[in-house]
């Protein structure tokens, strides 16, 4: 039985088992990747797009484009909101250039979201922990698997461009800026600090929460760095971080924020103490939730934890971090700051918030898994109990017989017992909405609906009315009021005089179609 047990680690092993999750992830995004050939733009998207639409159908010229950008974050900087990145990103919707370009979104988001996360892992655990090719591979797709099928709001995060250019794209940004960090810091090369020095600048005004990760994460390594090295050259990081704080104060000053936040909005030094505090108990109070609503999630996590001390196993790592507990207390403010803007600000929230908290959140649990691991691995090694390691193979430890392979086990047991988790999950939602017949439904009056605003010589337009419930995709439908918001910026946005919506059966008797 133990010869038995024996071959059958040697054949699910790490490499085995990373190149079969490949396959399944793959797999698994199938049905997200078919939607965005259904994907269209909505509301805020032709909102944003209008001025630059209108430029690019005039000229075809880039120039005057980004002219008609410039023109967008000038009329919302002083009607609605002052983050001048995002409003840029949203100017430059992919149907400003093309009616059926709106395609690119998902694969655009995917694209970034993955392979931002594929450079971080990378640079932290191949480089710099020197873990084995197979282990970083596994460990990224269990990482993107459980973010994106999880994700709370597939709308701000893959297919409504608007909500994930607000969000994603500065995520993004965090993400490949913390590894240039950690290169400036390691190399200081000039390259890495003038990356630094652009992302952190354009971070200024996106969203808040990206900003305030991008402050942290600038002043936690750079602190560390000094701390180590008491290498002055780490100094240079203040310019990033100086004009990262230039581009938030004039986020933060647009006299749209007013409109939009009301006559309070200001700072206040009593209400910024009494966030500091709320925010820690809301983070506690989330991952509360999260074990709740989606047990799922930890179940993936603890198979991260199992195949990350691994790694450190067969890597023969002999000194552990120092410090991991001040080390996980600095990870958990990171992720507590992230809710000091809805605190601070005292108003509702967009789903991408919620994206941010949760991306962040996994973030953190796997640095913190990270400590954790090396310090289990270090306890193994001092306690001489690897287990017979050359009854397996050189590339496994003994670990991986005693607890990982009985790990995963035990991980598919509970799945069975989680199994309304999988009901949740992004392809279950995306593969559902497209069985249901609702996809290709949407797709059909969709295409019409766009046919209808491009037709010459119509300047009051009367379409279809669409069902405003779609699933993952994000869509503001047309109504039967032609002064709604959504009439007015889809009749803006293809330089109509109004739009107004039709319930169907009532089109289809009056125009013949």
């Amino acid at each position: 039985m133990k010869k038995l047990y024996d071959k059958l680690c040697r054949i699910l092993s790490v490499k085995t088992i990373s190149w079969a999750s490949v396959a399944i992830f793959l797999v698994l995004l199938i049905p997200v990747l078919y939607l965005s050939f259904v994907n269209r733009a909505a509301g805020d998207d032709y909102g944003y797009g209008t001025y630059t639409r209108a430029a690019w159908v005039a000229s075809y010229s880039l120039i005057e484009v980004l002219k008609a950008a410039w023109k967008t974050i000038v009329q919302y900087y002083y009607g609605w909101q002052g983050t001048w990145f995002s409003i840029f990103l949203f100017s430059l919707q992919p149907e400003v250039f093309h009616s059926g370009a709106y395609v690119i979104t998902v694969f655009l988001m995917l694209f970034l979201w993955i392979g931002s996360t594929s450079y971080l892992f990378k640079y932290l655990l191949r480089e710099r922990l020197q873990f084995d090719k197979s282990s970083v591979l596994l460990l990224i797709i269990l990482f993107m698997a459980v973010s994106i099928e999880w994700i709370p709001s597939t709308k701000s995060s893959i297919f409504w461009y608007n909500g994930a250019a607000h969000y994603m794209m500065p995520y993004v940004m965090c993400v490949v800026l913390t590894v240039w960090l950690f290169k400036y810091a390691e190399q200081y090369r000039l390259r890495y600090l003038i990356g630094s020095i652009v992302f952190m600048t354009l971070l200024g005004g996106a969203n808040y929460l990206a900003s305030l990760f991008a402050l942290i994460a600038a002043c936690y390594i750079g602190a560390y760095d000094y701390l180590n090295k008491k290498n002055k050259k780490i100094f240079y990081l203040f310019v990033p971080i100086v004009l990262e704080l230039i581009g938030l104060i004039v986020s933060m000053k647009a006299p749209g924020n007013k409109n939009r936040g009301g006559e309070d909005f200001g700072f206040s030094v009593s209400l910024a103490a009494g966030t500091i505090v709320g925010s820690f108990e809301q983070s506690f109070v989330q991952v509360w939730q999260y074990l709740k609503e989606t047990p799922m999630v930890f179940i993936v996590l603890f198979l991260i934890f199992l195949f990350l001390t691994e790694a450190f196993l067969k890597r023969e790592r002999k000194i552990p971090v120092k410090h991991p507990v001040i080390l996980c207390i600095f990870m958990w403010c990171l992720f507590s700051a992230m809710y000091a803007p809805e605190l601070y600000a005292g108003v509702e929230v967009s789903s991408g918030v919620y994206n941010m908290y949760y991306q962040v959140f996994l973030l953190v649990v796997c640095v913190i898994l990270l400590f954790m691991a090396d310090r289990l691995a270090a306890k193994i090694r001092e306690s001489g109990d690897r287990g017979p390691e050359q009854e397996v193979g050189n590339k496994q430890s003994g670990f991986y017989q005693k607890a990982v392979l009985p790990g995963i086990l035990l991980c598919l047991v509970l799945c069975v017992f989680c199994r309304g988790d999988l009901k949740e999950s992004t392809t279950y939602v995306s593969l559902e909405y497209i069985v249901s017949g609702q996809a290709a439904d949407y797709k059909e009056q969709m295409d019409l609906q766009t046919e209808l605003m491009m037709e010459d010589g119509v300047e009051d337009v009367v379409v279809p009315m669409i069902n405003d419930v779609q699933g993952p995709l994000m869509h503001m439908p047309v109504t039967a009021d032609k002064t709604a918001w959504s009439n007015g910026v889809t009749a803006d946005f293809y330089g109509k005089n109004s739009v107004v919506g039709m319930p169907r059966t009532e089109w289809n008797e009056k125009y013949g179609k």
